[in-house]
């Protein structure tokens, strides 16, 4: 409800704040579909946020955090506003310049290859490409990368690169609801992407069948035409049946693609009781979604549940052929505000560079001595360097052990674009002057290039910036300030046509990873409730009630068994380490599985599936 018919229900946060005397607009930054915003402003301070009706993307909706919690998240106590560096063991403030002759002085003590650089999805694509040409150009590193893990987006990509296919990223909103069949794998739309959700509604209101495949009952179940609830690690097998159905049935399109012989020929070995032993689903529905996936245009949706198992490969190749074979779009949703625009800039820059694991492990191992960081680094307790710096816009862990420390400003603060989970270009704008001296990411790698000579990176706004960005990546060729005003909306450019081929089937037997010691299966939620290195349930009371990154989701059953009620205190053990949490029952979750709901930037959250044993807290 955005405004009370009769007056007795007033928005609390802004009951006792003045009425707005000006409004701006702004992308929100708080997940991947970049919802326009109309900003509420009194003498230059963030009132409240609304959605905006003329928003592309969410005409006139908003989830919860792009309601509630942008005036939280740029006015945190946790802001940095000043920079910083060590002196006799204590981050003290400094100017800017000495910040940077600092930095820029040590980073010239180390060899190219003793520098990483971590990167962040959530600053904007002017101040990623700038780090990228700062890697290259002027500290001659190779170590550069982001460091969200792999999301659906990188890994469907990757498994596609593989088998030389050449698969479409872009999408539009409303062509989910125009599709006759939506199959939903491995994620709930409900919470990581409301807006897309609302379009799977449409099209449920209008008599599209809903297929959702999820070890647990995803929220929204009650709208699914059929719910395929299988076990962990089997959806591989679940896809590849579906395929074979199909093909039986004579409900292929009748196209005859690249590889189509040896996929017909692999699929032939599969059995309805293998198959129904490995997924736990009877027959009898496995045929009926067969049947309702030939009833029309097809539209497949995937996110994390697919990738957090070593079956990446495997499921993704599967679910690729069975949507190929249907002649359905497949949509791998990225995650993060500007997950799409990194993603573009890294495949088409043409630098080599090494891979985010490689560079925590050759920082652990004493090869990287120096360390840059623009966002957080899952696990990073075990991170130590000899030289650490950090950009954020928030103190964290890292940064209270850093050597110097720049204040980034938030998107509320500065000019750039990101590009959207549809691969939808969009310009944000400076809605409030920076807090403090925080200043734009694109400015402070602008100035420290300065510091060796380097006059090509002089520049005095951030479009100059996308001018070159345009000239050197054509996937951005498109974009312009004038587009992005008014007009129709421009998106990353894509090649005309995909490349169609079946990719081989990747057999992997699935192994059976609980035991007597470790009865339990673990599986993470990706929690989105985050920007930055800032956890909005830290900051905002209201997450923790409907989001608690503490809980541990357990089917009753296996509570009552373990003699635990909702709020006990409990310690997940697993053979690799254990984690504290409190104990959240709820029938959504299968026996024999928990499920946590970490933060990433706390946890790595694409770990795999592990087994695990729950002992009561203390």
């Amino acid at each position: 409800m955005d405004v009370c018919p009769t007056g007795a229900l007033t928005e609390r946060a802004i009951k006792y704040e003045p009425l707005p005397d000006d409004q701006a607009k702004t992308i929100c930054p708080l997940c991947s579909m970049g919802c326009e915003l109309d900003v509420m402003l009194n003498k230059g301070r963030i009132l409240s946020t609304r959605p905006s009706k003329e928003g592309a993307v969410n005409l006139g909706q908003a989830c919860v955090k792009g309601r509630f919690a942008i005036k939280d998240t740029v006015y945190s106590s946790q802001r940095i506003l000043k920079p910083m560096i060590r002196r006799r063991k204590e981050l003290e403030e400094v100017s800017w310049d000495e910040a940077l002759d600092f930095v820029a002085q040590r980073l010239k003590s180390y060899k190219g290859k003793e520098i990483g650089l971590i990167q962040s999805p959530q600053i904007s694509c002017e101040g990623n490409f700038l780090v990228e040409r700062f890697a290259r150009e002027v500290v001659k590193s190779q170590n550069v990368d982001f460091s969200t893990g792999i999301s659906p987006l990188e890994a469907f990509y990757e498994t596609a690169h593989k088998d030389k296919v050449k698969p479409r990223f872009n999408f539009k909103r409303e062509e989910i609801s125009e599709a006759d069949v939506i199959l939903l794998a491995g994620l709930n739309l409900a919470v990581s992407h409301p807006i897309l959700w609302l379009e799977v509604l449409k099209a449920v209101r209008k008599g599209t069948k809903l297929i959702m495949v999820s070890p647990d009952e995803p929220l929204g179940g009650r709208h699914t035409t059929v719910c395929l609830r299988v076990k962990p690690g089997s959806e591989a097998s679940l896809f590849n049946y579906l395929s074979k159905r199909l093909l039986k049935d004579e409900q292929a399109d009748g196209r005859v693609l690249e590889g189509q012989e040896f996929f017909t020929t692999d699929l032939a070995k599969l059995t309805a009781a293998k198959v129904v032993e490995s997924t736990g689903i009877d027959e009898n529905t496995l045929n009926y979604a067969a049947r309702l996936l030939s009833e029309g245009k097809s539209c497949f949706i995937f996110g994390m549940g697919l990738i957090q198992d070593s079956r990446i490969e495997q499921n993704l190749a599967a679910l690729w052929n069975l949507a190929l074979l249907n002649k359905g779009r497949i949509i791998p949703l990225g995650l993060e505000t500007n997950s799409r625009g990194l993603f573009e800039i890294k495949r088409k820059s043409g630098q080599k560079t090494k891979p985010f694991d490689q560079i925590v492990q050759e920082v652990k191992g004493g090869q990287i001595k120096a360390l840059y960081l623009f966002g957080p680094v899952p696990g990073n307790k075990k991170l130590k360097t000899e030289f650490l710096v950090v950009q954020d816009s928030y103190l964290n862990k890292m940064s209270e052990r850093a050597d110097a420390v720049f204040p980034a400003a938030t998107f509320a603060e500065s000019d750039g674009m990101f590009v959207n989970v549809e691969g939808r270009m969009q310009s944000f704008h400076r809605v409030i002057e920076p807090l403090g001296d925080a200043k734009p990411d694109w400015w402070i790698v602008s100035q420290l290039a300065l510091r060796w000579g380097k006059k090509d990176f002089l520049y005095k706004k951030s479009s100059d910036i996308l001018r070159e960005l345009k000239k050197a990546i054509p996937a951005f060729s498109k974009v312009s300030t004038s587009a992005q005003k008014g007009g129709l909306p421009r998106f990353i450019q894509e090649s005309d046509k995909e490349k169609e081929k079946f990719m081989p089937l990747k057999y992997q037997e699935r192994t059976e990873l609980t035991s007597k010691t470790y009865p339990f299966l673990l599986g993470s939620e990706y929690n989105l409730d985050y920007y930055r290195s800032l956890i909005l349930s830290d900051e905002i009371k209201g997450f923790e009630i409907i989001r608690n990154p503490r809980w541990f989701k357990l089917n009753p059953k296996d509570a009552k068994r373990l003699d635990l009620e909702d709020g006990d205190e409990v310690e997940v053990v697993s053979p690799v380490g254990k984690i504290k949490g409190i104990i959240r029952n709820t029938d959504s979750v299968p026996e024999g599985m928990v499920r946590s709901c970490l933060f990433w930037i706390e946890e790595p959250s694409s770990s795999p599936l592990l087994p695990v044993k729950i002992k009561r807290g203390k």
